[in-house]
């Protein structure tokens, strides 16, 4: 069976404090039919065939649910908008973040 998964990526860089961290956001499942759609949307011949595909995930949603906003497909897959979603993995970025900058040593 196809199973696709959306994932964010979040990387701070800090060269001040030699600090580089990365998180990511938590999967979101990409309806099937929707990756099918994306997928025979996509040229054989398309160039970023082998990292990608022609068609967003919204935009695949979107053929199926038309009222479906493209850039927030989450809400209707999930019920989790994007922008929480992110959110979530932006705060354990800072946390990381923060840890980093004053180990938990120097606390307890």
């Amino acid at each position: 069976m196809l199973r696709w998964y959306d994932v964010g990526c979040l990387m701070l860089k800090d060269p001040r404090h030699g600090v580089e961290l990365t998180t990511f956001s938590q999967a979101t499942p990409v309806p099937t039919e929707c990756v099918c759609a994306a997928q025979d949307a996509t040229p054989s011949d398309y160039p970023l065939r082998w990292s990608g595909l022609a068609m967003t995930v919204g935009q695949a949603i979107q053929i199926r649910a038309p009222q479906v906003d493209v850039t927030n497909w989450y809400s209707h897959v999930v019920g989790i908008s994007r922008s929480e979603i992110l959110s979530t993995a932006a705060r354990a970025l800072a946390g990381l973040y923060r840890t980093r900058l004053v180990p938990y040593d120097s606390i307890l």
